[in-house]
């Protein structure tokens, strides 16, 4: 039996019907992703009455932290002053993460992850942020999460599935400039047999080097229908990351309508 981790990407309004109809087909995980704002934390009801779903059928929570929006919203009232928009993105970062896990604590629905896509920085328009700088950001974040729930497991994910040379320049980066301690890898990709030994190479290159789990994320398929690469070619190759390292796959909502997941 595979013990590899089954995630599924659904939205927060998704009726726990259909949440136990992912279970059956063997899902473990739901992922729903917040989009930080300042003050989030007041308006977490929706977010607490999701969790106590995925928490009442037995299922592990993925919380994906957006931090775009929050972003936004402190650029809006510094603009373009590099010193005060970092300073204050990091108070921030850490105050909405923290207020926000310290309601989920008390309503008893702490996620088991939470990630965060680190490719936001080249969204964020109008602003060169140095590498220092982006960490800082990042750190502030992890610190907000860590300081509720120290178990909780912190995922990176990265677009870059298969480019190792730009992948593995991030994470050494981000090592040298006191990045904190996360957990697992994401690669965000989509399903091809052309570049598919390129992500097995990627997979097993950064699990060595950086001595973290590795997790695929192939939400971006509405279907997996018809596809030259299948999800049991995906479960073989993050199979076969060595030590072990290979966490799972985080798949849409819909592709797993008629999608059918190896025990």
């Amino acid at each position: 039996m595979s013990n590899l981790c089954r995630m599924v990407k659904i939205s927060f309004d998704a009726a726990s019907d259909r949440l136990n109809t992912l279970k059956t087909k063997g899902v473990d995980t739901i992922y729903n992703v917040i989009d930080m704002t300042n003050g989030i934390y007041d308006a977490a009801a929706s977010i607490i009455e999701c969790g106590k779903s995925v928490k009442g059928l037995g299922l592990k929570w993925c919380v994906g932290i957006n931090l775009l929006p929050l972003y936004q919203g402190v650029l809006s009232e510094t603009g373009n002053d590099n010193r005060m928009f970092v300073r204050k993105a990091e108070r921030a970062g850490f105050e909405n993460t923290h207020k926000l896990f310290t309601k989920l604590g008390e309503a008893g629905v702490l996620p088991a992850f939470a990630r965060i896509d680190i490719d936001l920085f080249n969204e964020i328009t109008g602003m060169t942020l140095s590498f220092e700088e982006q960490t800082r950001m990042l750190n502030s974040c992890i610190n907000g999460v860590k300081a509720v729930n120290p178990q909780c497991k912190l995922i990176f994910n990265s677009v870059d599935s298969i480019d190792n040379e730009k992948a593995k320049k991030w994470f050494n980066r981000f090592q040298v400039s006191g990045g904190k301690g996360f957990d697992i890898i994401s690669l965000s990709y989509e399903l091809n047999a052309d570049t598919f030994f390129t992500l097995s190479q990627n997979m097993s290159d950064l699990s060595r080097r950086f001595d973290k789990e590795i997790i695929v994320d192939i939400s971006g398929h509405d279907s997996v229908d018809g596809l030259d690469i299948g999800i049991a070619d995906l479960d073989s190759a993050i199979e076969l990351v060595p030590m072990e390292k290979g966490f799972g796959a985080v798949y849409n909502d819909t592709a797993l309508d008629t999608a059918v997941l190896v025990a």
